[in-house]
């Protein structure tokens, strides 16, 4: 625990956080590794999103962030290993990233909201660079796709 602290605060989390971040069910986690799984206890925590820095978001970037979370409401669920990446990405303000990555998971069949989700993605996406992307895709393709499930919904 005490290098998990060193390393949030080497990251600038007030100790106070890092102390709420590590409570609870991480500290239990804790008690699993054995000396010199020091790495692997690590690993866990950055997954976990404990040494996160939460970006302010400006007025535009709340905008899309509102939109994305509309659209993951109606997502009708996530796996709860993409749900706690996306929530990562909320946090640090990883918008861009948010939107493709709900975009390339789509909607679960059945309980999700087709014409809620694909309305909330096209107006996160008409707010985000066309341009930024990854190997994955760019903005701009999953916008367009966006707009073709949205018009799919119309008919």
């Amino acid at each position: 625990m005490d290098a998990a602290l060193a390393v949030g605060q080497a990251r600038g989390i007030p100790k106070a956080d890092l102390r709420k971040r590590l409570g609870g069910e991480r500290e239990l986690l804790q008690d699993e590794f054995r000396p010199g799984e020091e790495e692997d206890y690590g690993l866990l925590l950055e997954i976990h999103g404990v040494f996160d820095i939460a970006k302010q978001l400006d007025e535009r970037e709340v905008v899309i962030a509102e939109h994305l979370r509309t659209a993951w409401a109606a997502t009708g669920g996530l796996g709860s290993g993409h749900a706690v990446s996306l929530s990562r990405r909320f946090v640090t303000g990883e918008l861009s990233l948010a939107f493709r990555t709900l975009a390339r998971f789509g909607l679960r069949h059945g309980p999700g909201r087709p014409t809620e989700f694909w309305t909330a993605m096209v107006a996160a996406g008409e707010l985000l660079d066309p341009t930024d992307g990854d190997e994955h895709g760019s903005v701009a393709q999953a916008l367009d796709e966006s707009r073709v499930r949205l018009a799919e919904c119309a008919r």
